[in-house]
């Protein structure tokens, strides 16, 4: 929002700039503070991804619960372990 209504940031110079990126051709950058703060905050972000916690929740939709038959009144599914537990009993 800052940069839309406070700073102006020089939207063309940027297209430009990453546009020559894609070519190999390094160009010149607006030297805008608040530019600088959120390309830093955008790389820091790609770089933190890959090794965060956000990259396990697709794991949610293949989580053995999600798989599972929900007729637990119907057939009692009981572990190895549990099994050991209640013949202990």
């Amino acid at each position: 929002m800052l940069m839309q209504f406070v700073v102006h940031t020089d939207v063309i110079a940027v297209k430009s700039f990453f546009i020559g990126l894609m070519g190999f051709e390094i160009g010149q950058l607006p030297a805008d503070a608040l530019l600088m703060l959120h390309l830093l905050g955008v790389i820091a972000l790609l770089a933190l991804f890959p090794v965060s916690k956000l990259l396990h929740a697709p794991g949610v939709f293949f989580s053995p619960t999600r798989n599972q038959t929900d007729n637990p009144r119907e057939k009692r599914h009981v572990s190895a372990w549990g099994k050991k537990m209640e013949s202990e009993n």
